[in-house]
């Protein structure tokens, strides 16, 4: 297994800056070749982004860090097949590295056989696509919570929305969806996270008012 490393936050939009097509493709050539320098260069960019991804979804710090080493394990073991096509190399990259963490994620779900909580039900409540407007004091311990009563897959859009910062359009390709359907995954994760981090308050409120 890999060392854990700490790599910066890295914003969706300095991803091409860090790290060009060009050099993408560069990178990924010498790593299907098993350069560690190539390999290393990766796991710089990409291990603090997978840690955070899958300790949202997990909650648990040295299982997060187990994990994200092996998706650097499960990246060697499978890079010789990987082909990133003409489009961007730097988004595809970028989606199989995500993917893989998501695929390792479902499979450790499995093996324990159970979740904090059941997903609630889609609400088709209509909010904006960039913005969470709630009038409520809320803490990161709300929002996990929260999180974790959506779908797998709402949860892996809005953190790649929101947390890593992909636009809807990147999330698309990487999950192999269309635009429009991300939005829609988009809109009934959002407006189910406001009613479940807007119960407590209103329930608080009728307690007061007994």
């Amino acid at each position: 297994m890999m060392p854990t490393a700490h790599a910066p936050h890295i914003a969706a939009d300095s991803m091409h800056e860090l790290l060009p097509p060009a050099e993408a493709r560069e990178v990924l050539r010498r790593v299907q070749a098993y350069e560690e320098r190539a390999l290393t260069r990766l796991y710089q960019l990409f291990s603090d982004r997978i840690f955070r991804f899958i300790y949202y979804r997990i909650q648990d710090r040295p299982r997060a860090e187990e994990l994200t080493n092996e998706v650097f394990v499960r990246l060697l073991e499978n890079v010789e097949n990987f082909r990133p096509g003409g489009g961007d190399v730097t988004l595809a990259l970028t989606g199989w590295i995500f993917t893989i963490a998501r695929n390792l994620i479902i499979d450790d779900y499995r093996r324990q056989k159970k979740r904090a909580a059941e997903p609630l039900p889609d609400d088709d409540t209509d909010l904006a696509d960039e913005t969470l407007d709630l009038d409520v004091r809320l803490t990161r311990a709300d929002l996990q919570i929260a999180l974790a009563q959506l779908t797998e897959e709402q949860q892996t859009v809005l953190l790649l929305r929101f947390e890593e910062g992909f636009t809807s359009a990147q999330i698309a390709t990487m999950l192999g969806k269309t635009d429009m359907a991300i939005k829609a995954l988009q809109r009934r994760a959002l407006a189910t996270m406001a009613r479940l981090l807007t119960l407590p308050r209103a329930d608080a409120a009728r307690t007061g008012m007994s």
